[in-house]
This record gives structure tokens, C-alpha cells and sequence, in this order.
């Protein structure tokens, strides 16, 4: 296996324009351990689609840094809130661009955090035409026990406009990650990690493996399915 081309992110970026909506690459997976990237690279994504509709529902229990810092002030990626009501957008202001855009956050009582997310889930089910940020599925899927909503959202998908982005540090949780049209992997830390790395990129064998053991951290790789790819990348930003 030769090299990754190296490809700057802006191109990337652009290319990932192209191609995100429902009715072709509906769905973004994003694969790395804390400290890869993931959040910055979810807002370089959002800002992608600024006139959507969007809810990122982000189960950590204390503020993120990253979401919270002085550039987001003001809800810019995101009005933080404690629920999002039936057509909400509309009739609930958010922060973003053009006051589209939500962050319901985690909390200490993680039952009532449950409740909070699997509502949501179910509004954006029930109504679509949503940007969804899933930012650490597994503690979603299995902490907060929301598998099932999380697979039914995702099996929506094309047919309610769904356009799902999903964060995960480890693979076995990831709701219908065969569905990840676009597949970015990060930073990792051990063999196991990079061994699924590997594989959510459909690669087998001991130089892939190394490949994206040797991802630094807020590199990525990326690929997707859809036509005209020439191929799995590396990208920084």
C-alpha cells in the first residue's frame, strides 16, 4: 500500500460540498480518540451548511471548550439549550448563522440527560430537515441507552432529510456505521484502535493498520463512497 496523497482541507472541504445531502452522502462518521479533533472538525462541516437546521446533542457533563470558547459566544455553533420543541427553528429560536442551530448539552443526572436526548431524537425523527451532530455516539448509544432511536434516525436518513454526523472513540457502538458515506479517522492510540480505523475505511493487513496509527492528532483520513473519489486522503485542519 503506497503513501496517502496529502490533500489540503480547504479541497477537501470542497468536495465534501459537493456531495453531503440526502440524496447522495447523507451521513458523516468520524472516528478518533479525545484530543483528535473531532469538534473542530464538526464545526468546519456545519459551516458547510449554514442555512440548515441543526442539533448538536453533546452528552458531556461539563461546558466543552471547544463549543464554549469566546468565538462561541452568542450560540454561534449552536444555541445551548435544555430541550428542543416540536419545530424548533421555527418556533424556538436557536443561535448559528440564522438562528437554526442547537446544542442540547449533558448533564450530572444522567437519567434526565436520557430523557432530554431520546426527545429530541424523537422530534427530529418525527420532523427532519436536520443537520445532526451526534458528538460521542457510544455514550449516547450505550451510557444513555438511545441505540435504537439513534439506528432509527439513521435508517430515516434520505427519506426525512436527515443529515447525521457521528463522533465516536471506539467502533462497537456506532449506530449503522455501514451508513457512513463519509468516513474521516483521526488520532487513535493502540493497536486496537488502529486496527478499526483500518477497517471502517474497508482496509485490512499490517501497513494499513500503521497508516492510521500514525495519524497525528487533528489529521485525518479521509474517503467516501460516492462517485468520483479518487481514493482515500490526508488531510490537516
Amino acid at each position: 500500500m503506497t503513501s496517502l496523497p496529502e490533500v489540503p482541507m480547504s479541497r477537501v472541504l470542497l468536495r465534501v460540498g459537493a456531495i453531503w445531502h440526502p440524496t447522495a452522502a447523507a451521513h458523516h462518521l468520524l472516528f478518533g480518540q479525545t484530543g483528535a479533533g473531532k469538534t473542530t472538525l464538526v464545526k468546519a462541516l456545519l459551516g458547510l451548511c449554514p442555512c440548515s437546521r441543526a442539533l448538536i446533542l453533546d452528552p458531556k457533563r461539563n461546558p466543552d471548550p471547544v463549543y464554549d470558547s469566546p468565538d462561541g459566544d452568542g450560540g454561534r455553533w449552536g444555541k445551548l439549550v435544555t430541550s428542543v420543541a416540536p419545530m424548533f427553528g421555527a418556533e424556538q429560536e436557536g443561535g448559528g448563522p440564522n438562528g437554526l442551530w442547537f446544542r442540547l448539552a449533558g448533564t450530572p443526572d444522567r437519567a434526565e440527560t436520557a430523557r432530554r436526548f431520546a426527545e429530541a431524537l424523537d422530534t427530529v425523527a418525527a420532523e427532519g430537515h436536520c443537520v445532526l451532530v451526534l458528538d460521542d455516539v457510544r455514550e449516547i448509544c450505550r451510557q444513555l441507552k438511545l441505540a435504537e432511536r439513534v439506528d432509527s434516525v439513521m435508517n430515516l436518513g434520505r427519506s426525512a432529510s436527515i443529515l447525521a454526523i457521528q463522533c465516536a472513540t471506539e467502533t462497537s457502538w456506532v449506530a449503522g456505521r455501514s451508513q457512513g458515506a463519509m468516513t474521516w479517522v483521526g488520532h487513535t492510540n493502540g493497536l486496537d484502535a488502529a486496527k478499526a480505523g483500518a477497517a471502517l475505511l474497508g482496509w485490512r493487513g499490517r501497513e494499513p493498520q500503521d497508516q492510521c496509527a500514525a495519524v497525528e492528532p487533528h489529521e485525518w483520513i479521509y474517503s467516501d463512497s460516492q462517485p468520483g473519489n479518487a481514493g482515500p486522503c490526508l488531510t490537516r485542519g
